[in-house]
């Protein structure tokens, strides 16, 4: 990024002795956060000053890059790493789904009533759509997201009590790969509601800030 000032100036003048009192001229910044590596130059009749901005700042967009050019709503959602939380997610449902053909077979209570199938189902459909938003950057898919994510988040919970209760009524003395597949899937769904909450946060500030523009 370049700023360039016009004026009559000699390579012996002060450049910066126009700029008022309190204001820190470029290439005179003390603070990290603001620090950047200037340079000026006198070419006859016009000064170029050269600002180099760093890389990284304050976990800011970096300037003239495509995520600087989003709008400001979107960046606040992918802050959150959808994606990453969606691969998450939908290895979670994966896992519920494998887990619940045991169950069933087994003929145990959250197998019977098909817990581990559409809370899986649910994670995996949640878990495509964060991916999706973020390769896409596309607000509908955003506000799809942030709808099923809340959703998950109500599976989720659900999945977390029924497992617990299920769990808490087994005695020590009989451990079972049944019952260690329930503390597994029970673990799995507190994960899962994290991740959703997480989500489906950074979802309703991305909303949040849109209607604030209109």
């Amino acid at each position: 990024m370049q700023h360039i000032y016009t004026g009559l100036q000699t390579p012996s003048q002060d450049i910066y002795s126009d700029i008022p009192p309190g204001v820190k001229p470029p290439g005179r910044h003390t603070d990290q956060a603001s620090a950047m590596d200037s340079h000026a130059t006198v070419a006859e009749e016009f000064v170029i000053v050269t600002h180099k901005y760093p890389l990284k700042s304050a976990g800011q967009a970096v300037p003239g890059t495509v995520a600087s050019q989003l709008p400001g709503p979107l960046q606040t959602f992918l802050r959150g790493q959808p994606k990453a939380l969606g691969v998450v997610q939908i290895l979670i449902g994966i896992v519920s789904l494998l887990f619940g053909l045991v169950l069933v077979s087994a003929y145990t209570f959250a197998g019977i009533i098909g817990l581990p199938f559409w809370t899986g189902v649910w994670y995996i459909i949640s878990g495509s759509l964060a991916v999706a938003a973020e390769n896409t950057r596309r607000r509908d898919l955003v506000k799809a997201c942030l709808g099923m994510n809340v959703v998950s988040s109500i599976f989720a919970g659900v999945g977390f009590i029924l497992y617990s209760i299920r769990v808490s009524l087994v005695s020590f003395h009989i451990l079972t790969i049944h019952v260690g597949i329930l503390a597994v899937l029970l673990v799995l769904n507190i994960l899962e509601l994290c991740i959703a909450i997480a989500t489906s946060a950074f979802g309703c500030k991305s909303e949040c800030r849109y209607t604030a523009m209109v």
